[in-house]
C-alpha cells in the first residue's frame, strides 16, 4: 500500500485546500495505482472527483468506486463509510451500504455522521419516522450539521409525531446554533420611500425542471406585467441548469449565481441589487443555504410555495397563506407574520400538454384502481394502514403507486412489507418508475378512477395534475399549514366531498366514492374544465392578488 512522504501528504493538503482539484486527481493517480491506493487516497481521489464541474452520473459512479475501495480496505474508516452513503443514495444503489451502516449502529452505537447517512437513506426509502428518530438524537446531542439540521427541520413535516409546537421550537433550536457571522462587514442598503418599481428577489436551487417551477412562472408573468422588477438568486450549481432556468433567465430581470459563494458573500450580492422583498421557495428542503436569510439581506423576507411550515426564523418577516391553512388561534405556533392570499396560496401556471383524458378505467377493468403518485416518504405506515383498510374492503381494487424512489428496489420492497403487514397481497399494489417525459407522465392518470392523497403532507402539484386529467382527490383534513393544502385544494375546486374528517372518514369517503362509478365518470369529464375556471389556475387572478400583496407588506413597512 502506497506510503506518502510527508512533502507529499503537504501538497495534497495544500492542492485540497486551494480547490485545485484537477492537479490533485493528477498528484494522487500518479503516486498510487487503484490497488496499492491507500483508504485514505482512495476516499480522497472520490471527493475530488465529486468537485468536477460539470459533474456527470459516471464521475459520481467513479467516485463511489474510490469510496468504496477506501471502506473495503479499512471497515473502520468513517468519512469513505457515509460518503460511499450518500453518494450510493444519489445513484440510487445502496443496499450494500444501508446493510452496513445499520450493522455499525447495532454493533457500535452512535455515531453523528453514521446517524446522518443511515437517516437520509430511511427518510427516502419511507421510513419517515426511523429517520427522525436519529435526527432527533443528534440534535438534543448539539451534533448535527447545517445540512442535516435543515434535513431534520424538513423531515419533521412528513410525520404525526411532532406537533406544531415542537416544531418551531426545533427550529428555533437550529436557527439559535447556526447564527450570521461577520455582520460587520455586510454590504448597507437604502430605499426609495417610493420607488417607481419594487424589486422582487426569488431564492431558490429550483429554477430548473421542477414541481416550483410549475407555479413560478406564470407568477413571475404577472409580475412583470404590473411593473415588478425579479431578480433570480439561484442556490443550484450551474452546469445542474437546464432549459427551464434558459427560459426563466429570459423573465427574470437579473439572475446571480449563489451556489458557490459563503452566505456572508451571497448576502452582499442580493443587498448590491437592493431587492426590496426576498421570497425564499425552498424553506429547509435540499441545497437550501438557509443561513444567507439570517443575514438579512433584504429589508422584507417572506416564505413562499416551495416550503410550507414555519422557519422559526427571526428574520423571515411572513409567510404566504390562505385562510384555509393557518386558524387565527395557531398564528402563535409560526414564527412569520402569517399573510393571506384570498384563495388560495399558489395558482399553478398551466399545463400546456395535449393530452385527453380517457374514459374512467373502471368501466374497461370492472374494478375500482386507486393511485398515488407522491414522494415514498409520504406514503408513511399510518397512511399504508388506511390505505390497507380501503382495498380489503373492496373487492378487486387495486393501487397504482409511482414516485422517484420506486427505482430503489428496498423502497418498494418497505411499502409492500407494509402493506404485507395488513393483510393485504402484493398483487394489489402496481408500482410505476419514474417517467423522463413529462406527456408520458401525465397519461398514467388515465390508468386511475381516484387518487389517494398522503397524510400529514399531502400532494400539491401531483394534486393539480390528477385534478388537470380528470381524477378527483381524497384528502385528509390537517392540523398545520402543510398538513391543509390538499383542504385548500379541494375547497377550492368547490369539492368539500372529497375532504375527510379522519381516518375512518377517509376509509368510509373512499369506499363510497368507489361504489358510485356513475358520479365518477361525470367527474371525469368535468373535472379539468372545472380546475381551469377555478382559482387553481387563474393565474391572471393570482397575479393581481399576489401583485396587491407584496405592495401592501411594502406599504406597512417601517422604511415608508
Amino acid at each position: 500500500m502506497t506510503v506518502l512522504s510527508q512533502q507529499q501528504k503537504n501538497k495534497i493538503i495544500n492542492l485540497f485546500t486551494n480547490k485545485k482539484f484537477t492537479e490533485l486527481e493528477l498528484e494522487i493517480e500518479n503516486i498510487s495505482s487503484f490497488k496499492d491506493r491507500s483508504p485514505f487516497l482512495s476516499n480522497m481521489l472520490g471527493v475530488v472527483k465529486l468537485r468536477k464541474t460539470p459533474i456527470t452520473k459516471k464521475d459520481f459512479e467513479e467516485a463511489r468506486k474510490m469510496f468504496k475501495d477506501s471502506y473495503e480496505k479499512d471497515p473502520n474508516y468513517i468519512d469513505a463509510m457515509c460518503n460511499l452513503a450518500h453518494v450510493s443514495l444519489k445513484l440510487r444503489n445502496f443496499e450494500f451500504i444501508f446493510k452496513d451502516l445499520k450493522k455499525f449502529k447495532r454493533d457500535k452505537g452512535y455515531n453523528a455522521k453514521v446517524y446522518e447517512a443511515l437517516a437520509r437513506i430511511l427518510f427516502f426509502t419511507g421510513e419517515v419516522e426511523e429517520a427522525l428518530v436519529l435526527f432527533e438524537e443528534m440534535i438534543n446531542k448539539d451534533d448535527l450539521s447545517q445540512d442535516a439540521s435543515a434535513n431534520f427541520l424538513s423531515s419533521l413535516n412528513y410525520s404525526t409525531n411532532f406537533s406544531q409546537l415542537e416544531r418551531l421550537n426545533y427550529c428555533k433550536k437550529v436557527n439559535e446554533k447556526f447564527k450570521p457571522d461577520n455582520l460587520q462587514n455586510l454590504i448597507d442598503y437604502e430605499f426609495e420611500k417610493n420607488p417607481k418599481n419594487l424589486n422582487i428577489g426569488f431564492i431558490s436551487p429550483d429554477f430548473i425542471e421542477h414541481s416550483v417551477t410549475d407555479f413560478l412562472i406564470g407568477t413571475l408573468k404577472e409580475l412583470k406585467k404590473r411593473n415588478f422588477k425579479v431578480h433570480a438568486f439561484n442556490l443550484r450549481k450551474e452546469h445542474e441548469l437546464d432549459s427551464v432556468s434558459d427560459s426563466l433567465k429570459k423573465i427574470f430581470d437579473g439572475w446571480y449565481d449563489l451556489e458557490s459563494l459563503g452566505d456572508l458573500e451571497a448576502a452582499n450580492v442580493i443587498r448590491k441589487n437592493k431587492i426590496n422583498i426576498l421570497i425564499n421557495l425552498v424553506g429547509y428542503f435540499s441545497n437550501n443555504k438557509f443561513r444567507i436569510m439570517k443575514y438579512k439581506p433584504a429589508p422584507l423576507q417572506m416564505l413562499w410555495m416551495g416550503y410550507v411550515n414555519t422557519t422559526g426564523m427571526k428574520e423571515m418577516d411572513y409567510i404566504v397563506a390562505d385562510p384555509n391553512l393557518i386558524k387565527e388561534t395557531e398564528k402563535n405556533l409560526y414564527s412569520e407574520k402569517i399573510i393571506n392570499l384570498p384563495n388560495i396560496w399558489n395558482c399553478h401556471s398551466g399545463i400546456k400538454a395535449n393530452i385527453e383524458i380517457g374514459d374512467l378505467p373502471y368501466l374497461e377493468n370492472n374494478h375500482i384502481t386507486f393511485g398515488c403518485f407522491n414522494n415514498s416518504s409520504k406514503i408513511s405506515k399510518d397512511v399504508i394502514k388506511v390505505w390497507s383498510q380501503i382495498l380489503s374492503k373492496i373487492k378487486h381494487s387495486k393501487l397504482i403507486i409511482k414516485a422517484p424512489s420506486n427505482d430503489s428496489e428496498i423502497a418498494q420492497l418497505n411499502i409492500l412489507k407494509s402493506f404485507k403487514y395488513f393483510n393485504i397481497d402484493s398483487s394489489k399494489i402496481i408500482f410505476y418508475q419514474r417517467e423522463k417525459i413529462r406527456n408520458d407522465h401525465l397519461k398514467l392518470y388515465n390508468k386511475i378512477d381516484v387518487t389517494l392523497d398522503t397524510f400529514p403532507y399531502p400532494g400539491v402539484t401531483t394534486s393539480m395534475e390528477s385534478i388537470w386529467m380528470g381524477v378527483p382527490v381524497l384528502t385528509l383534513e390537517g392540523n398545520n399549514f402543510v398538513s391543509r393544502c390538499g383542504e385548500s385544494i379541494n375547497l377550492n375546486l368547490n369539492m368539500p366531498e372529497f375532504i375527510a374528517k379522519n381516518k375512518n372518514d377517509y376509509i368510509n369517503k373512499a369506499i363510497a366514492i368507489s361504489e358510485d362509478q356513475k358520479k365518477l365518470a361525470l367527474i371525469r369529464k368535468s373535472l379539468r374544465k372545472a380546475a381551469l375556471n377555478s382559482p387553481l389556475f387563474d393565474m391572471s387572478s393570482f397575479g393581481q392578488h399576489f401583485s396587491n400583496l407584496l405592495n401592501k407588506v411594502w406599504e406597512k413597512h417601517p422604511l415608508k
